[in-house]
């Protein structure tokens, strides 16, 4: 929550009582209400910093081509894990004895 006003005072014990209230509500329902970070009062220094933090973490979490989160299964690229296959050797080469093997390499 933020706030904007000349009385500093007045701005920041509203927050405190509008944390208050909302904690109250929130624990009434039996819910769970955790400050991060308490109010406190900012400079413009303050103000600007935190301003380009967003940004910077905007930048980051920007999606770029190709961060799709779309399963789409005929889009898909790459291999595919199939555990059944995988974990499941009856037939395949995995699953073969060495003598098995061996007569594969005398053909």
């Amino acid at each position: 929550m933020t706030t904007s006003t000349t009385k500093k005072t007045d701005g920041l014990k509203a927050l405190e009582v509008a944390i208050e209230n909302i904690r109250a509500k929130i624990i009434e329902y039996e819910g769970e209400f955790k400050v991060i970070m308490a109010p406190k009062l900012v400079t413009a220094i303050d103000e600007a910093d935190l301003a380009r933090r967003l940004e910077r973490a905007e930048a980051e979490n920007a999606q770029v081509a190709g961060d799709d989160d779309e399963e789409d299964g005929a889009d898909q690229e790459g291999m595919q894990f199939d555990p059944e296959k995988e974990f499941n050797h009856k037939g395949s080469a995995a699953g073969r004895t060495n003598e098995e093997d061996e007569e594969e390499d005398e053909d």
